[in-house]
């Protein structure tokens, strides 16, 4: 037990190799395209209109792959993807018909976020397929992580304001309101895996270079993106990735200046709230703007609606789209509801208690499978995997996860190959 433990805090001291292998040039060019896909990059992002539509169409069109990972590889969890692909696409519409009033091609218009459940496999095949190593898929998520910032960057820089529309109204990126002014509300995942890489890398061999990206990747997230959960969860993993080392050689020392610290901040924050800890909801919620109280409203609305028959609670009511003649806007008479702004509630409220179990098994399985990879090899790579994991978690409460579960799917099958290789090098070492 305690080795497990010694382990699991243990800096990582593996590296990959630097030098690109025979033919992983292709291999990385190739996954420099599948992976947007896979993690679901432009499947929210409709002011690109060709990229957002080959994202809905990406199951379909990636389904040769799906079948080579379902009936070829021998992936674990293969019961548990399948049970959820087909609740979500058999179960799912016909509640959706049955409780929101949706016709066939509504019903099934809104399981399509879904299919990418299915990415699993698909991508599971694609990196087996592609033979591609550890560096190369570590360089092609950092080469994502550094377009994904430097974009981020440059529609901050050359968009004119009138394009961030008021209250993110016909959009689903560019936002404006009284709180927080614009903002790019621009998918992370592979920035983010290059921050908790340079975590990682940092606790592994500590230089000045990792820590100055780190400030910079952080300081675009709060200046642009400005999603306060996100960017809290991100500071915390990134915190907990860069003193790996310090909590495996003094962690008494470490967790005293942890709750030390802890209770410094809880101190000063009092301090400054107007009334102190009287009034500290208040301040949460005029800190908060208006964002606390929709979501308030939306989930009681949601658990009132959900509540008129048991049966909602256990299976769910299914999903609407935005473009349906009856969408959640009609049913609920609330212009700000979204099932994805509603966290685990959403979830349940789609697919019911049931579907939520499978899901929440999907997520604790990609936990699992990145935690064992790292363990495996402990490279700064495999450990950003797991912290990426980990921020989804993290995020729940207020993000969906049935929002964009390529995500937990292509993190899960990347780790299974990472550790099937690392067992393979070991049997044969």
């Amino acid at each position: 037990m305690r080795a497990d433990a010694a382990l699991m805090l243990a800096r990582p001291a593996a590296r990959t190799p630097r030098v690109m292998q025979p033919g992983q040039t292709m291999a990385l060019l190739v996954l420099m395209g599948l992976m947007p896909l896979f993690m679901q990059f432009f499947t929210y992002l409709p002011d690109i209109r060709a990229l957002w539509i080959l994202a809905k169409l990406s199951p379909m069109l990636l389904l040769p792959l799906h079948v080579i990972g379902l009936f070829a590889l021998r992936l674990p969890y293969i019961p548990l993807y399948v049970l959820i692909f087909l609740y979500a696409l058999l179960v799912a519409p016909v509640l959706s018909i049955l409780h929101l009033q949706n016709d066939f091609l509504e019903a099934m218009g809104a399981t399509v976020k879904a299919l990418t459940f299915a990415f699993y496999f698909g991508a599971a095949a694609a990196f087996t397929l592609l033979g591609a190593t550890e560096a190369t898929l570590k360089r092609a998520m950092l080469l994502l992580a550094l377009a994904n910032f430097s974009a981020l960057w440059g529609l901050w820089v050359f968009l004119p304001l009138e394009a961030f529309a008021w209250d993110g109204a016909g959009t689903g990126m560019l936002f404006n309101d009284e709180i927080r002014g614009p903002r790019i509300m621009m998918p992370l995942a592979f920035g983010l895996t290059g921050l908790f890489w340079l975590a990682r890398r940092f606790s592994d061999r500590p230089a000045v270079w990792p820590v100055l990206l780190i400030a910079l990747g952080l300081t675009l997230m709060v200046t642009i993106f400005k999603q306060r959960t996100a960017i809290a969860a991100t500071a915390l993993i990134l915190l907990f990735g860069m003193t790996a080392g310090w909590r495996q050689r003094a962690p008494l020392s470490f967790w005293a200046t942890v709750m030390g610290g802890a209770g410094l901040a809880a101190s000063l924050f009092l301090a400054v709230t107007a009334g102190g800890a009287g009034n500290l909801g208040g301040s949460l919620r005029d800190s908060l703007g208006g964002s606390l109280s929709v979501r308030e409203t939306a989930a009681g609305l949601l658990m009132e609606f959900i509540s008129q028959d048991p049966t909602r609670w256990l299976f769910g009511i299914g999903a609407a789209t935005d473009y349906a003649e009856i969408n959640f806007f009609h049913i609920m008479r609330y212009t700000h509801f979204f099932l994805s702004d509603l966290g685990w509630l959403g979830v349940v409220g789609e697919y019911g208690v049931l579907g939520t179990v499978l899901i929440v098994l999907a997520y604790l399985a990609g936990l699992r499978e990145t935690h064992r990879a790292a363990q495996a090899n402990p490279t700064p790579f495999r450990y950003a995997l797991r912290d990426l994991v980990t921020y989804l978690l993290l995020v729940s409460p207020i993000y969906s996860t049935s929002a964009a579960p390529g995500q937990i799917a292509t993190i899960t099958a990347m780790a299974v190959i990472l550790q099937r290789r690392s067992a393979k090098e070991a049997a044969a070492g």
